[in-house]
């Protein structure tokens, strides 16, 4: 009997086991307009002139969100998280992104990294998604899972898209350890 009992504890104790969410930015709490980069908690930055605000358009959101990050429409629109993470932990990396205002395919190009920059020329690459050609107008969801490595502790999670005038849309910006 007591080994019954011990069994279901332990089964309950599993079922119980949740991921942990380390950061998620869903951009419903921030204001119209406002500025992403300053938001706390959970900030983002940006590489370069990257600018990124806050657009409301009801249920225009991923999942019909009525919320959602914005880039400029300058080259090179990077939004960027920072983070320190355990050696040995598994973890994902999920995000769900848009393009409007692609009047060629090949400016539909963008990627999704988690990434270790040792310099400029060494980037230990954990995961990376790389989108040829987006489907324009419409959310994609990317999730990448990856492993921490020691001496790679560091880790920068990143949006970026190269092409003048396109606009990038990102939402549900989450970090979550497996």
């Amino acid at each position: 009997m007591k080994t019954y009992y011990t069994i279901i504890v332990i089964l309950l104790t599993l079922g119980g086991v949740k991921a942990q969410t380390l950061v998620h930015q869903d951009f419903e709490s921030l204001e119209k307009g406002s500025d992403v980069l300053k938001a706390r908690p959970n900030r983002l930055f940006a590489w370069g002139k990257s600018t990124w605000t806050v657009t409301e358009k009801k249920g225009k959101g991923f999942m019909g969100s009525d919320k959602f990050a914005t880039s400029g429409d300058e080259v090179n629109e990077t939004l960027v998280k920072y983070t320190d993470l355990e050696v040995g932990k598994t973890y994902v990396f999920s995000v769900a992104v848009k393009l409007t205002n692609v009047n060629q395919s090949w400016k539909g190009a963008y990627s999704v990294k988690a990434i270790y920059p040792e310099s400029k020329e060494n980037i230990y690459q954990y995961a990376v998604e790389e989108v040829k050609e987006a489907k324009v107008g419409k959310w994609k969801k990317h999730s990448l899972e990856f492993t921490v490595v020691e001496g790679k502790e560091n880790v920068v999670l990143n949006v970026y898209r190269w092409a003048k005038d396109v606009k990038m849309h990102v939402d549900d910006f989450m970090l979550t350890e497996k």
